[in-house]
């Protein structure tokens, strides 16, 4: 009857599978041995502390400016005050006159 329910707690769950190295299998069963734990608990505590949780992870811009950026560029702005005492274009000059005289 108990390895009924654990079929069935299993089935429930998506299974991962992943190709390693024998090494690398080896080491995982060592450490899952020295915790006292199944292989698959092990592997499964140690991705929950390795892997992000969905909503921290960044998902790659398309290019398109949000709203939110906008309100994160204007909040900078109001936070920043004054604009910045020299221009940029001089700042980049000073920049490259002291690389190309280091070479």
């Amino acid at each position: 009857m108990a390895s009924k329910r654990m079929n069935q707690r299993a089935a429930s769950r998506p299974r991962l599978t992943v190709d390693i190295n024998p090494t690398l299998k080896r080491r995982i069963k060592v450490a899952a041995a020295a915790q006292d734990m199944p292989v698959s608990s092990y592997v499964a505590h140690v991705l929950e502390q390795a892997v992000p949780a969905a909503e921290s992870v960044a998902k790659p811009s398309d290019g398109a400016v949000t709203s939110g950026m906008i309100r994160r560029a204007e909040k900078l702005r109001t936070e920043q005050g004054a604009p910045f005492p020299e221009d940029s274009a001089d700042l980049i000059r000073e920049g490259r006159e002291q690389r190309n005289s280091q070479l």
